[in-house]
């Protein structure tokens, strides 16, 4: 994970945006697709019989529609939701199993991982955020709010580590260690594009060790074979969306195409979070 963050933090220097943004949506639409293509056969792992697994399909779907409706509606409040939504599931993802204390406590603390990594990001690419949220929404994000969401964040973490170290719940986490990680983030984002900051995150950071947590539920145990049959099991729904993508691409226009992909990114996010919650607990 480090070495591979290494080399694209050199090819960030070395190389300028369409390079970078090349290999971004290369491992997006690879790796990144794949963590969330196995959706459905984890919620048919968990389940007792057919009807409780027809019963949380039914809900996940529901979550899809109620997204796209949500977005329809209020796109703007779509947006903020989905970004806190998503640093809950980053957050989830780096720190579950490391720290102890109750649900609020680390639901809190997760959102404020996921909210530190996505301010740092923003802060360091305020004028593509603009022109997104634009697009998408027709509003943009104030600075201040971007500002204040990276204080919020660096608050929190701090505030909730001092808290569990003072109750003398000590997190299974090497604090050195993590803000060497927050720092090396820090100078991906400072000096990559937009895209391939996020890219690099979401793919190497999130995805990866999301799609060996996977393996192991599904199989008990992750090693080169496990890894290899949930990548079979995926393999038919990732062509699905890749298909979709390439036909939404040729057939409509950009600012139109960037909505449909929001639209479709946000509405499968909320299921997916729902899916690998119940899977961790």
């Amino acid at each position: 994970m480090i070495f591979f963050t290494f080399l694209l933090f050199w090819v960030s220097i070395q190389f300028g945006q369409i390079i970078e943004d090349s290999i971004a949506y290369a491992i997006v639409l690879s790796i990144g697709i794949i963590h969330g293509s196995n959706d459905f056969t984890i919620l048919k792992k968990q389940q007792t019989n057919t009807k409780s697994f027809l019963k949380s399909t039914g809900f996940y779907l529901f979550l899809i529609i109620m997204c796209i409706v949500s977005y329809v509606a209020i796109p703007f409040a779509s947006f903020i939701f989905f970004i806190l939504l998503s640093s809950y599931h980053f957050g989830e993802q780096h720190l579950e199993g490391k720290v102890l204390g109750s649900k609020l406590l680390k639901s809190i603390l997760y959102i404020a991982y996921g909210m530190l990594i996505f301010s740092l990001i923003f802060i360091e690419n305020l004028s593509d955020v603009d022109v997104i949220m634009q697009n998408l929404t027709g509003y943009i994000i104030p600075n201040e709010w971007i500002n204040i969401m990276f204080i919020i964040s660096l608050s929190l973490l701090v505030v909730l580590f001092a808290f569990l170290f003072t109750r003398k719940i000590k997190p299974q986490i090497h604090i050195v260690r993590e803000l060497f990680y927050i720092l090396l983030l820090f100078l991906v984002f400072k000096t990559s594009s937009l895209i391939l900051g996020f890219a690099i995150y979401f793919v190497l950071w999130h995805s990866i060790p999301s799609i060996l947590d996977q393996a192991k539920f599904l199989s008990g145990d992750y090693s080169f074979k496990t890894i290899l049959e949930y990548l079979k099991t995926a393999f038919v729904y990732w062509l699905i969306s890749i298909l979709g993508l390439v036909i939404a691409y040729y057939f409509l226009d950009e600012s139109l195409f960037n909505s449909i992909i929001f639209i479709v990114l946000f509405a499968v996010t909320a299921p997916h979070v729902w899916v690998m919650n119940r899977m961790k607990q």
